[in-house]
């Protein structure tokens, strides 16, 4: 691995997450305060299908042009390369659109009884010509991602955004009025747009790119057992855990109802949680997610290089770095609840929600990290058999619960399913890889490290509502929480970025 490139890619991965993360987040804000959470709540049932029919086409894909290529490239095997990527975009383009015309034609069906809601069919309805749209650019995302042109998909993603955003601006003032329905069909036009805009972006960047390789276009050997092998695992994976998560997703409002809510009540919890609160605890993963990503590529040549020692080494920082990372996250989201939840949505009940949920946030991002790692070890197959137990567990329990717990049953849903799924790809990652867990060192130092810092800010005379008292108690508390790692450090080589790399 060229290091210096890694890190820069890094880098740009990072500030363009954090872009794209940031517009965002103040998206979600303002569509909060423009159709209130019950139309979040509604928005968020339509993205349940849109999710199902995107993993369909889209999923695994992706990894499968980036591993491909890769390895040809890495091979001097330009021809085959090229070939791959074509063939990826035929495949890809023949899915889609047939599923795209099957989203289309049984959207009354997947609206009006899958999710006990007609006002979600329109709505379904354009998001179905996007996914031939979508499925491109997955395709062209992997093969950039496996030539290490990371400022591309950046930029993609930036187009995507911003194209997203400014069509909602233009349409909701005129649409919002006329109900939910027609207010969600703001958002989702948008969402069409986007793919449309960001497709034609990278399609064109990807003519430029592939002309420079060279070498003629090659017959791809076992093309369809390494297809078989790569990208149905992590496509049956997804699609699995969509479809399992769409009945469950269809299954929240019913049951928040049988435990005494009426809809429109259940509907408004359902968009608190999952369409601005979710958003809050994800948001710092921006700073971790890009590792997951750009390892994959550098993990897949190391293997095949046989570099076991490599792969071993750049593993163990990579599973710390998470931790480290994480570990303190979680502490600033459960100390910091209240100011988060004011601050952003001016809402107290997004707090309570941020302050109880936080603790999965070690899990969520941990597995994300993990994940990358076990794809980039050709272990697709154990992530589809975690991924399928996770998602027919939180079925089972959201069936049960709800209607006896209501929103406590929600939770504990969400709490059950992040500690089961990375309990098992940590296992699994150990095992492959062959690590030994350091509680002490990796989990135990870095939560006492950030615990003081946080119990310290807390007290600084900041109002709730304070943007500036928010930002200077998260500096605070990550410079304490530095301090002390620094302190109690004992005698630990350093390990970066800047270290992941292949000798």
């Amino acid at each position: 691995m060229n290091k210096k490139k890694f890190l820069v890619n890094s880098i740009l991965l990072v500030a363009t997450a954090l872009i794209i993360r940031s517009m965002g987040l103040a998206f979600r804000v303002y569509m909060s305060n423009t159709i209130g959470a019950e139309g979040i709540g509604l928005y968020q049932l339509i993205l349940t299908v849109y999710m199902f029919f995107a993993s369909v086409t889209t999923a695994g894909i992706s990894l499968f042009v980036t591993r491909l290529v890769t390895d040809y490239l890495a091979r001097g095997e330009n021809g085959i390369a090229k070939r791959c990527v074509t063939l990826c975009l035929i495949i890809s383009v023949g899915i889609s659109t047939a599923f795209g015309i099957m989203m289309f034609a049984f959207s009354n069906e997947l609206g009006s009884v899958f999710l006990g809601d007609s006002r979600t069919v329109l709505s379904i309805k354009i998001l179905a010509p996007s996914l031939p749209f979508m499925a491109v650019s997955a395709c062209l995302r992997g093969y950039f991602l496996a030539r290490r042109s990371v400022i591309t998909t950046s930029f993609e993603q930036l187009l995507e955004q911003l194209a997203e955003i400014a069509v909602f601006a233009i349409l909701v003032g005129k649409l919002a009025p006329m109900g939910l329905e027609y207010a969600c069909c703001s958002i989702v036009i948008g969402t069409t747009g986007a793919e449309i805009i960001s497709c034609i972006y990278s399609y064109i960047l990807y003519r430029i790119s592939i002309s420079k390789i060279k070498g003629k276009a090659k017959r791809v050997p076992h093309f369809l057992n390494k297809f078989t092998s790569i990208a149905l695992p992590v496509t049956g994976s997804s699609c699995l855990r969509s479809g399992l998560s769409a009945i469950e997703n269809s299954l929240i409002p019913t049951g928040l109802r049988k435990n005494g809510s009426n809809y429109t009540n259940a509907l408004s919890t359902y968009g608190t949680i999952s369409g601005m609160v979710m958003p809050i605890i994800t948001f710092p993963a921006i700073f971790i997610m890009p590792l997951s990503t750009l390892i994959i590529p550098e993990i897949s040549q190391a293997k095949a290089q046989n570099k076991e020692n490599s792969v071993r080494r750049i593993s163990e920082r990579l599973f710390r770095i998470g931790l480290l990372y994480s570990i303190p996250v979680m502490a600033i989201m459960i100390f910091l609840s209240n100011e988060l939840g004011t601050v952003i949505y001016n809402s107290s009940d997004v707090g309570i929600y941020i302050a109880i949920l936080a603790p999965v946030i070690p899990l969520m991002y941990l597995d994300s990290v993990v994940d990358g790692i076990l794809k980039g070890l050709n272990e697709q197959v154990s992530y589809l058999i975690f991924n399928f137990i996770d998602s027919v567990i939180r079925v089972i329990l959201t069936y049960f619960l709800l209607p006896i717990m209501g929103i406590k049953g929600f939770i504990i849903v969400i709490f059950v399913s992040e500690l089961l799924n990375t309990s098992l790809s940590i296992w699994r990652f150990l095992k492959v890889v062959q690590l030994r867990l350091k509680i002490f060192e990796w989990i135990i130092r870095p939560l006492l490290c950030v615990v003081l810092p946080c119990l310290l800010i807390i007290m600084l005379p900041f109002k709730q509502d304070s943007i500036l008292g928010l930002i200077i108690k998260i500096l605070l508390s990550c410079i304490g929480y530095i301090l002390l790692l620094y302190i109690t450090r004992r005698n630990d080589k350093r390990f970066s970025v800047q270290k992941l790399r292949i000798e």
